[in-house]
């Protein structure tokens, strides 16, 4: 099995860490891991590493995200999202009543838009640099422990808030606004940074709005430069393995460290190479010319292998981190 990337659909009622086992199974690879974790309600984009790969969670785990969302007004529960117990309750007619007063004050200043305005106005206000709580229900360790470890067992942990961006909240969708008895909810394509909590996101516009508020469903559309278009489910990677042809979904590893040159060394230096050996200035037959002194490493048959760097003070090209299989002895 061929070191790289699946680019993974998640689907509702299972653990990123399920998908993990499962691609385990698959490929019969023991070095699997995913580039961040998704809730188990929530469903998208998870790719999931194989093999060397495994090298390149932390950096595609860096990457920005994008997300839709769907927000609910009226319930607030310990978890941020439906499945939570309930802690505050707003009935639909109060939740209409509250915003619509809202709406007619922000009316005389703005005008009509596509959009509720107070909603419109909301979004505009958690767009940018914002301060999150990390919720008790995440994976996030503080003092050493998990905080869903904690809440499990009904304790609070004392917890700093922590800064993320919001790059664009767009393609709102808004339902029920015109019947006062229905749920009111707002669906939303939010891009961000790493390490945004969108059912935190929800609950605090629903706070600054003095409403309870909760997520009701969350896919994550985009993530690591993979989107929606390229994701295949557990079972469609199965049909694939039965065909024969699981390889085609693994997308190589080098396919995300396109920001870094190219480097191509000689036959005589690819031996040196498959050890993370040293590399000299005349062991390289060509390389790109960029001011990352980083470099993908290639022989001349195009076989990827590493990722080195140019030590100026001592003139050598030094290995970082290897992609490619020991050599067998």
């Amino acid at each position: 099995m061929k070191n790289g990337v699946i680019n993974v659909y998640k689907e509702a009622g299972m653990t990123s860490f399920q998908v993990v086992y499962q691609i385990r199974k698959l490929t019969g690879e023991k070095k699997v891991g995913h580039t961040g974790t998704l809730d188990p309600d929530a469903t998208g984009v998870l790719p999931v590493c194989i093999g060397k790969a495994t090298k390149l969670v932390d950096s595609l785990m860096d990457s920005d995200k994008e997300y839709r969302a769907k927000m609910l007004f009226g319930r607030k529960t310990d978890t941020q999202d439906i499945s939570g117990e309930i802690l505050d309750f707003m009935e639909n007619r109060e939740v209409h009543r509250v915003l619509k007063e809202k709406e007619k004050s922000i009316n005389k200043l703005s005008g009509d838009i596509a959009i509720p305005s107070v909603l419109q106005e909301t979004f505009q206000k958690f767009t940018g640099k914002i301060e999150q709580l990390p919720p008790m229900y995440s994976a996030v360790k503080v003092g050493g422990v998990k905080l869903v470890d904690a809440a499990r067992k009904g304790k609070e942990i004392e917890r700093k808030r922590r800064s993320a961006f919001i790059y664009e909240i767009k393609d709102i969708l808004v339902s029920g606004w015109e019947q006062d008895e229905e749920p009111l909810t707002a669906e939303f394509t939010v891009s961000c940074s790493k390490g945004t909590y969108i059912r935190t996101l929800c609950e605090d516009m629903g706070e600054y709005l003095g409403i309870p508020a909760c997520m009701e469903t969350l896919e994550r559309t985009r993530t690591s430069g993979m989107d929606l278009g390229t994701a295949h489910t557990l079972s469609e990677i199965q049909k694939t393995k039965d065909a024969g042809k699981l390889e085609d979904l693994i997308i190589p590893t080098d396919h995300f460290l396109t920001n870094f040159p190219s480097l191509t060394v000689t036959d005589e230096a690819v031996r040196k190479l498959l050890f993370g050996n040293y590399l000299s200035e005349e062991e390289i037959e060509s390389r790109e010319e960029a001011k990352e002194l980083r470099y993908r490493v290639y022989d001349r048959k195009g076989t990827f292998y590493a990722l080195y760097y140019f030590d100026p003070k001592d003139n050598w090209y030094k290995c970082e981190k290897m992609f490619i299989d020991e050599p067998q002895h």
